[in-house]
């Protein structure tokens, strides 16, 4: 809010990298960073298996800023909220990595690597169980054009993380 004491409003003017379903990406080429702003009151999806088939279901504002922090704790590098605009779009940051695109292979073998079981890898879906919390941290959209290569190490760029109670 603007009469809030503890925020200070700032307006910048960034070059666009990209458009998508949920973002619009911008470059901070001094800061050496992307800047991400959800659509108005779009904070992604996620998806279950309901009686064998795949939902889509909508994310509130929380389980969107929940993504970010399972993104890190799984892959140790994620997008930060760094605040909202008067419109309720969640405005994040992450560093800008150049690198060269990555093959579904390579993609398929990084999660498996990092214990994640493929869900439905032909729709590019993914869990990984977590006992200590009791939930299955799932990815979707785990999609080579979503990933990067850099020095032959696959790091996430944008992907979708959610979690759903243990069975």
């Amino acid at each position: 809010m603007r009469g809030c004491r503890h925020t200070d409003w700032h307006e910048v003017s960034l070059p666009v990298l990209a458009t998508g379903s949920e973002h619009l990406v911008f470059f901070d080429e001094p800061g050496g960073e992307v800047i991400k702003v959800t659509h108005a009151g779009i904070y992604g999806d996620y998806y279950e298996i309901v009686t064998g088939r795949m939902t889509q279901y909508d994310c509130t504002p929380a389980e969107y800023l929940l993504r970010m922090r399972w993104w890190e704790k799984l892959f140790s590098i994620a997008p930060n909220p760094i605040g909202l605009t008067e419109a309720g779009q969640i405005v994040s940051h992450q560093t800008y990595i150049d690198g060269d695109p990555a093959s579904q292979k390579a993609v398929d073998e990084f999660l498996a690597e990092a214990g994640l079981i493929p869900v439905r890898q032909s729709c590019w879906l993914w869990k990984k169980v977590e006992t200590e919390s009791r939930m299955e941290v799932w990815i979707g959209d785990a999609r080579s054009d979503n990933f990067i290569s850099v020095s032959g190490e696959i790091v996430p760029i944008d992907i979708r993380v959610w979690g759903l109670p243990l069975p």
